[in-house]
């Protein structure tokens, strides 16, 4: 891909004229370069293989053997997606899935493996494993009519069936029928990860997924944007999108995560493969069905030649373009006035998509839009049946075959540029360690479309934040937000992370403005300033100024030498340094220096009151640990904001080590034991208010038993 858009970047760069004619002068280019391309990657394509099934099924096993489920149920999965559908190897491998998610104690996985594997050529002498396997679900969950069912068939497989030690199973059988299984009442345990949460109020009548305190404006130099009709408090959902269109990014290794549904982005265990490409799995029937019927049919053989993985941001253009062949592409005439009055429809959202912003024609080089564009239409045309099945339908807008393809061509270069300015990125929770409270790493799962959220502007210290549920964004108010105040977003440019110069440059060069947010209006505000010198005159700020050695007070003015402050701040490092003698001491020392020097939230105070805490949660001193706690707290919020998820997630712990403390004896130094639980209720709470703003609620609820089990032990 590289070759081919440095050989075409030569030919076109700036956009000038209709999309849709500049695109088709390009596609009457000699585009043998792009044939060859397709070629090459089509003589490489990846079709269902039995031996590299056994291959996956084998590692598996050494996994297994070594108990490491995780990594066995991944193997073996690959081993169903590379296996032919229906054959031996495909029961194989669904059978040794089975093993380990019976191991796992998910018994509903295990007999859905189970079930799909007597569809295939699994081996029969190999089906008493399973059929008592499936018994054992059965037992563990105390479904007496179903194990009875399951005891019967085994017995009638036995009885009609000729497999080696038949005696040895007959006897086994025997034993489990004398077992006495416990008719449990059977919890009926329903998975709440894709609930959705509920608007404060009700559904924006006129602007889609919206909740009805927020509305679009418009004004000529903000453009669109969203404005709150009432006052919102903190926490408050602001939309609920499901994707317009999404599609799944691959990782390096040029695979989707195989424990996510293609379709819906739901977490699955045992997934079951698309029947002809290697690559997708689905939760179920009717998502592989749905997937099929939308997209994947025209997806699947450049899955099987690997060309989506090259194609990048065409690969969701593609899937925008497939929206609009419902309708037509039917289109809304107006300007943003229209917007105003109505913005979004949940059964057909592409007209509103089709109205966003893409800047294709402030690109410097839009040669790599046109270049993928025609690449996928080229794909289209020469390896699957898509115009053939297009020109048929009645709301085909062109009724010429090289038109049509010149057409969808400019489609998907313009939406390849309206993606790149306002698509998502779709990012689920994981765990980096089991010995975890939180998710604490976000995973990119998707890149997806959201319509109804891209109308936010951008601040870099936004007042909105978001998580996703599957395939759904939810955004919720961030601090409270007052009648007619603008709504916030963040593009992924983060006064946190990045310097005022930084974040200026990514907004010009990714989205083709200057921002002008509270943060970059504002340099006092910039998080740098807090690594300010004490004035030892004033005591106002003398900023860091990196490769100078002088600087000013912005308070009085005065100028000073830089150079004895940074010694006497790195002296007072050293004390965290030396592991010898009373660290208790050594502790107090560099805190005591620092307060000297240092404004109140330098970065460097960060480590000795964390510090700090920890060793009295050692010692179980329970006020010092308050105490300390909360000065590192004061710090984090100053650099992080209020409501940053770090600080959550250390409230969270903090009052966990707390109650361990209260637990194991008489905290020392605690002389008002009711009001320090009062405060350990607060921090609980304001815990929970803060990761509720990054967190589906099944995961701050989940944490919130896990409190209240600790605090009644």
């Amino acid at each position: 891909m590289e070759c081919l858009l440095a050989y075409y970047n030569e030919k076109f760069t700036k956009i000038d004229g209709n999309i849709f004619e500049v695109f088709a002068k390009f596609y009457s280019l000699d585009l043998t370069p792009v044939d060859s391309w397709l070629e090459n990657q089509f003589k490489n394509k990846a079709a269902k293989d039995d031996r590299l099934s056994l291959y996956y099924r084998k590692e598996g096993n050494k996994c297994y053997a070594q108990k490491n489920l995780l990594k066995s149920l991944e193997f073996y999965t690959k081993s169903l997606c590379t296996a032919t559908p229906g054959s031996r190897e495909y029961g194989l491998a669904l059978a040794n899935r089975s093993a380990v998610t019976f191991e796992m104690k998910e018994y509903e996985n295990c007999l859905k493996d189970i079930d799909l594997c007597f569809n295939t050529c699994y081996p029969v002498e190999l089906k008493p494993k399973i059929y008592f396997r499936k018994a054992e679900c059965f037992f563990e969950t105390g479904q007496k009519e179903d194990f009875d069912k399951c005891v019967a068939e085994i017995h009638r497989f036995l009885s009609i069936t000729l497999v080696d030690d038949r005696d040895k199973h007959l006897d086994k059988l025997k034993q489990i029928k004398k077992a006495k299984i416990k008719c449990k009442t059977i919890e009926v345990h329903r998975d709440n990860s894709t609930d959705l949460p509920e608007f404060p109020e009700e559904e924006n009548e006129d602007f889609a997924y919206a909740s009805s305190k927020v509305k679009m404006g418009y004004e000529k130099t903000k453009g669109r944007h969203v404005i709150a009709t009432k006052p919102i408090k903190k926490g408050e959902v602001l939309f609920i999108e499901k994707a317009f269109i999404f599609a799944p990014v691959f990782k390096e290794n040029k695979e989707f995560y195989s424990f996510k549904c293609y379709n819906c982005l739901k977490d699955i265990i045992s997934s079951i493969p698309c029947a002809s490409c290697t690559l997708c799995v689905y939760c179920n029937e009717k998502c592989r069905l749905t997937s099929w019927n939308e997209c994947h049919k025209w997806e699947c053989e450049g899955m099987q030649a690997n060309i989506w993985y090259d194609l990048g941001i065409a690969f969701p253009a593609f899937k925008a373009v497939l929206k609009g062949v419902k309708s037509g592409f039917k289109a809304i005439k107006g300007d943003c006035e229209e917007d105003l009055k109505k913005f979004g429809d949940k059964n057909d959202n592409y007209p509103y998509f089709n109205r966003l912003v893409s800047n294709i024609y402030k690109n410097k080089n839009a040669a790599p839009y046109i270049l993928l564009a025609a690449v996928v239409v080229t794909y289209l045309k020469k390896h699957t049946d898509f115009f053939t099945w297009f020109l048929k339908q009645k709301n085909c807008p062109r009724n010429d075959l090289n038109i049509l393809v010149q057409y969808i061509g400019g489609l998907i270069t313009k939406h390849i540029a309206q993606l790149s300015c306002n698509s998502s990125i779709i990012e689920h929770w994981t765990y980096s360690s089991s010995d975890l409270l939180f998710p604490d790493i976000l995973i990119t799962i998707a890149c997806g479309m959201f319509p109804s959220v891209c109308i936010m502007n951008h601040s870099c210290r936004p007042n909105v934040t978001n998580f996703f549920i599957c395939d759904t964004i939810v955004i919720k108010a961030l601090e409270d937000i007052q009648e007619n105040d603008e709504v916030f977003n963040c593009y992924g440019i983060d006064y946190r992370g990045m310097n005022r110069e930084q974040r200026q440059i990514a907004c010009r060069s990714l989205y083709h403005f200057e921002c002008k947010c509270v943060i970059c209006s504002d340099p006092a505000q910039e998080v740098e300033m807090l690594d300010s010198y004490l004035c030892p005159k004033c005591r106002g700020c003398i900023p860091e100024l990196q490769n100078a050695s002088l600087s000013f007070c912005i308070n009085c003015g005065y100028k000073y030498s830089l150079i004895p402050f940074r010694k006497i701040n790195s002296d007072a490092q050293k004390y965290l340094q030396n592991d010898v003698g009373n660290q208790l001491e050594l502790l107090v020392k560099c805190l005591k220096i620092r307060e000297k020097i240092l404004y109140k939230h330098h970065k460097d105070f960060e480590e000795v009151y964390y510090r700090l805490y920890s060793y009295y949660v050692e010692s179980g001193d329970a006020e010092n640990m308050f105490k300390y706690f909360h000065l590192w707290l004061e710090n984090e919020k100053a650099r992080r904001g209020d409501n940053s998820r770090g600080i959550g997630t250390k409230l969270y712990e903090a009052a966990l080590a707390i109650l361990h403390c209260l637990q194991n004896g008489n905290p020392k130094n605690c002389t008002n034991l009711k009001a320090f639980l009062q405060n350990v209720e607060h921090m609980i709470r304001e815990a929970k208010m803060v990761l509720n703003l990054y967190y589906p609620a099944y995961i701050t609820n989940r944490l919130s038993r896990k409190i209240q089990f600790i605090s009644n032990k």
